[in-house]
């Protein structure tokens, strides 16, 4: 695997090749995302749901007991243990020591313990991939990570803020740096730096100091804090106390969630409300389709060519819009009387290291805006599935947490008040889609897609997308051919713990056809779609990403094209007709 220093020039991520770039629809405001998107599952993605082999110890031999039971508390996978029960340490055991101005926290699958202000709550839901607490003045996640690459600092001295520390970015974005630097804490190497944005007055977010932490220890182990509070100099302090507290201890034991999602459905029209119905109770998968631009008169062509290729009409196609568009009215109605449902992705971007569009959005800039898109999509008054802001855990659009601080509440907050003003305008015919990518880049605990869920009463449906990239930039990023079930038996194990309640839909999805044998990749993923339960819908990308490289000219490099070759159309068809009803 290179080095990221590698992969890209100094003040570029390591990433190439984005979809995104080849979305420019006529009529654009010209603010679409300039980054490079990339949906290879490197082998530096791979550590995403890796634990290191030092935490594989089940033996109690060493652990540390509660010493303390008057003034302990002890959770086991989430819950308080009544006094004087011993724990199961083969489970998810932490411990709180009260005292008058701290408690101590021990987490024992995770391996470390430390002190913090005794009037800041702990929350454990989230503990396979972070620890949250917090206070109205401060709050902090600690995460237990693994380093993609054998050069921890320097992986640690790149990516994790590669944003943040970009001089372009934080003079876009109005930001204030207090510190950069690396420093010894206990005998350790900790990556410390810390900033501040000042929203305007009408804003209603108010934690908008971040000091992020970033803890060296053996191996490729280290541990990541998000510090976030009203004031970086009232509680600097405060975070040096925390930090100082803080000590490595033999992990035992396995973190679990405690978490239920599950969706709240609203007051949608009849015909919604029907439409939702009926994809929950369907038991075949209902195929959908991506061309660019499927409502110009090239894209109505190409979906009628493939179409008629197939003998198969698309019930769903793919449209993708940006902040600064109008509601597609004509688009959706053309689509809504010639039978199709249309998949309406809207997406909050701008340039890589230009002026975040999604804080304007969090400070309330942008209210209009929003408003005028909602009044359009309610007068439109027919069902749409509509996907907001998809693939936020990776570094390849500017609402991700990546480009956003560091920070996945900021998509939490900007998604909530979208659906806010979208409820407050009476948009009753719109069915919400939260959609992750396969992978979380980079690969960190805190960017986890359980990071960023809106709240049960903000998601209707849960969106999957997994590519099979291909091999075109192995020796560049170290993408690899990956199967049909590789991919979605792993993103099977991982959704059915969370959001096994809701109806799911691959909302883009392809193979490309550098690399391997994609007939036998269509076949296999007919073969194994069915076992999937919960999929009702999948949508096929089918276009391509282009080499970025000034030397390469834009060359097709990800070759997504489904009526590529003609085995690879017969494939589709013939499993389209094997599974239809």
């Amino acid at each position: 695997m290179p080095s990221t220093s590698q992969m890209k020039e100094p003040t570029d991520p390591p990433f190439v090749a984005s979809k995104q770039e080849n979305l420019r629809e006529e009529g654009s405001s010209g603010n679409e995302e300039s980054e490079k998107e990339d949906h290879s599952d490197e082998a530096a993605v791979e550590v995403d749901n890796v634990e290191s082999s030092e935490e594989k110890d089940d033996s109690e031999d060493d652990i540390q007991d509660i010493v303390e039971p008057d003034t302990a508390c002890c959770y086991q996978d989430g819950f308080l243990m009544e006094r004087g029960k011993t724990p199961d340490f083969t489970k998810d055991v932490k411990s709180i020591v009260t005292g008058t101005d701290e408690n101590t926290l021990i987490d024992y699958p995770k391996g470390y313990r430390l002190r913090y202000p005794s009037d800041m709550q702990a929350d454990f839901r989230y503990s396979p991939d972070f620890t949250r607490i917090y206070s109205d003045d401060l709050e902090f996640r600690i995460s237990r990570e693994i380093s993609p690459y054998s050069d921890v600092a320097g992986w640690l001295s790149d990516l994790p803020n590669s944003y943040v520390t970009n001089e372009k970015y934080i003079q876009a974005n109005g930001l204030s740096i207090h510190e950069n630097t690396w420093v010894e804490i206990n005998g350790r190497q900790v990556r410390l730096f810390s900033l501040s944005r000042t929203p305007p007055p009408q804003s209603t977010y108010k934690k908008n100091a971040y000091t992020y932490a970033y803890i060296n220890t053996d191996g490729l182990t280290y541990y990541t804090f998000h510090f976030k509070s009203t004031s970086f100099e009232k509680n600097k302090d405060t975070i040096y106390r925390i930090l100082e507290s803080f000590e490595v201890q033999e992990p035992k034991g396995e973190a679990s969630y405690n978490l239920s999602f599950e969706p709240k459905i609203p007051k949608w029209n009849q015909e919604t409300a029907a439409l939702y119905d009926k994809i929950c109770a369907s038991d075949h998968i209902t195929w959908g389709f991506f061309t660019p631009n499927p409502f110009s008169p090239e894209g109505k062509e190409k979906i009628k060519e493939v179409e008629e290729k197939l003998d198969f009409q698309f019930p769903v196609i793919l449209w993708y819009r940006y902040m600064g568009h109008d509601f597609p009215l004509e688009g959706m109605q053309e689509a809504y009387e010639n039978g199709k449902i249309v998949e309406l992705t809207y997406q909050i971007v701008g340039g890589a290291y230009d002026r975040n569009p999604n804080f304007d959005v969090l400070d309330g800039l942008k209210d209009d805006e929003i408003r005028r898109f909602a009044k359009q999509a309610k007068e439109f008054g027919h069902p749409f599935l509509f996907r907001l802001n998809n693939e936020m855990n990776s570094t390849w659009v500017s609402y991700s947490g990546h480009l956003s601080l560091c920070d996945p509440d900021i998509f939490v907050q900007v998604w909530r008040r979208v659906y806010d003003l979208f409820q407050e305008e009476g948009v009753d015919n719109a069915i919400w889609i939260f959609n992750p990518n396969d992978v979380s880049y980079p690969p960190c605990k805190w960017n986890s897609h359980t990071a960023y869920y809106p709240g049960n009463g903000y998601v209707h449906m849960i969106g999957l997308t997994g590519y099979n990239t291909g091999t075109y930039f192995q020796d560049l990023t170290g993408e690899r051919w990956r199967s049909f079930t590789e991919i979605y038996d792993r993103l099977w194990r991982m959704y059915s713990q969370l959001y096994a309640k809701f109806p799911w839909i691959i909302t883009e999805f392809s193979c490309s056809s550098v690399g391997g044998d994609k007939e036998a990749w269509i076949n296999e993923m007919f073969e194994n779609l069915p076992r999937y339960k919960n999929i009702k819908i999948a949508v096929w990308w089918s276009y391509y990403d282009p080499d970025p490289r000034p030397e390469h000219e834009g060359t097709p490099a990800r070759r997504y094209w489904l009526d590529e070759k003609p085995e690879y159309i017969e494939a589709f068809k013939k499993g389209l007709h094997q599974t239809q009803p």
